[in-house]
């Protein structure tokens, strides 16, 4: 009796090998000689163009686009294509991929005037550049509010790298009002 089976099983990995043997022949060598190779599609110059666009290019084409990764350009708005790999004018399949790098913009750029905003709207501003701050100081002020930016370093206009601390002086308001800090309780803590 096991002798049968192992004879069954034999002729059954013969049967599968054969089937996979057969498919691949198949789908390889006479559908491609009988009805021709599959047809190419030539990969469109993605170069100037924004994250969406490039994409749907692409997908018009029948490609498919894979964001690879995003690096800093000084000479690329932030969202338009860098490269592209295969390079535009490459014949592939369709459905084939095309990776793009896509830009993040300058890395350098200008301190903004934050002069007269109040602390919260100055750290919405900077946020919103990839900025970082920090108080440097108060100080008091005949032109500007509690809680207001007096003064920046660096000045406004002054280039820095994204992700660069701003210091910011900011406002105690008028030099008559009392400080908290200097005021003398007459509670004792």
């Amino acid at each position: 009796m096991k002798n049968k089976t192992n004879i069954f099983v034999y002729y059954l990995g013969i049967g599968i090998g054969m089937i996979f043997i057969v498919s691949f022949l198949t789908s390889q060598i006479f559908m491609p000689l009988f009805f021709g190779r599959a047809r190419t599609v030539e990969v469109p110059d993605l170069s100037k163009m924004t994250t969406t666009k490039a994409i749907t290019t692409l997908i018009n084409k029948k490609l498919h686009g894979v964001v690879k990764d995003s690096t800093w350009s000084e000479e690329i708005k932030s969202g338009f294509v860098i490269s592209q790999r295969p390079e535009a004018g490459t014949m592939v399949k369709p459905d084939g991929t095309v990776y793009i790098v896509i830009s993040r913009g300058s890395k350098i750029i200008s301190v903004p005037n934050l002069v007269g905003l109040d602390v919260q709207a100055a750290w919405i501003k900077l946020k919103s550049l990839s900025l970082r701050f920090s108080i440097a100081d108060s100080i008091y002020s005949g032109t500007y509010p509690r809680n207001t930016v007096v003064q920046t370093s660096p000045n406004a206009g002054d280039k820095v790298e994204r992700n660069s601390k701003i210091k910011l002086y900011i406002s105690k308001g008028f030099s008559n009002n009392i400080d908290s800090l200097d005021y003398e309780s007459e509670y004792n803590f």
